[in-house]
């Protein structure tokens, strides 16, 4: 027996309708809460705060210090699986190139979530008013350990890419050019290209279904804990970006074919 599917709009509004009660009922359990705790809550935030800005400095080493640790070592196996990869032919030499790209995205994945950790480590004391209560030797020495952090991860990601030139000479793009994503693209071929695209697109759809729920955080961010409005100006700036950019690249690409 079949059964009839929802109408599209009514499947919309029904979204709609269960978001906006949600929202409600948050909204009111944060209206008890900032009635009967909101000062307690605000003093729970200032003083984990304190805490943690206490603390930035070790911080800050232990992330550097695991960053180029486990960076050293993963260049060192990809050296070794490249290595394999040149050495071996047909079969085998598949099992090794997904070994290769296994260990490179695992690389990238560590060393992106090292700046995103060392930024949000260095945010935590990047105030004026913090910096003004006689705390500047401190943050100073955060922010030269963030630099090195910084400079080690960008050196690392270029080291990664020389890596595997070397194991794929047919690889072109110098990583310091602002063309090189361009290049590395036109180098590769056509199954590289499909996988590429498909993967990218898969970004964007995960994008577009996580900046609404970031933004929604962002608010009630705002509203209990009075973060501001920058974070919810900046998200919905990158939502308009993201979506901008995709659909001026269908329209440019469409209008290519159209002169062909």
């Amino acid at each position: 027996m079949k059964t009839k599917k929802m109408n599209s709009y009514k499947k919309l509004g029904f979204i709609m309708l269960v978001s906006a009660v949600a929202g409600g009922i948050l909204g009111m359990i944060g209206a008890i809460a900032i009635g009967f705790g909101g000062k307690s809550i605000e003093h729970g935030m200032a003083v984990m705060l304190t805490q943690l800005q206490q603390i930035m400095l070790p911080i800050m080493v232990g992330l550097t210090v695991i960053s180029v640790v486990y960076g050293e070592w993963n260049l060192r196996k990809e050296r070794e699986l490249c290595q394999r990869v040149r050495e071996t032919e047909d079969e085998e030499c598949d099992r090794w190139e997904y070994l290769e790209e296994k260990n490179g995205a695992w690389g990238m994945i560590a060393n992106v979530l090292s700046q995103v950790l060392c930024i949000l480590v260095l945010s935590l004391g990047y105030s004026a008013k913090y910096i003004g209560e006689g705390n500047h030797k401190g943050f100073l020495a955060v922010c030269i350990v963030f630099l090195v952090c910084f400079g080690y991860d960008g050196f690392w990601q270029m080291r990664y890419i020389r890596t595997v030139q070397k194991a794929y000479p047919e690889k072109k793009g110098d990583p310091a050019s602002r063309k090189f994503y361009q290049e590395w693209l036109n180098s590769c071929d056509e199954a590289e290209r499909e996988m590429i695209y498909q993967s990218a697109y898969k970004s964007y759809i995960r994008i577009n279904k996580c900046i609404p729920i970031l933004l929604v955080v962002a608010m009630l961010g705002h509203l209990y804990f009075n973060t501001g409005l920058m974070a919810i100006i900046m998200v919905s700036v990158i939502w308009l970006i993201v979506m901008v950019s995709y659909l001026r690249s269908c329209v440019k690409m469409k209008g290519a074919r159209l002169r062909e």
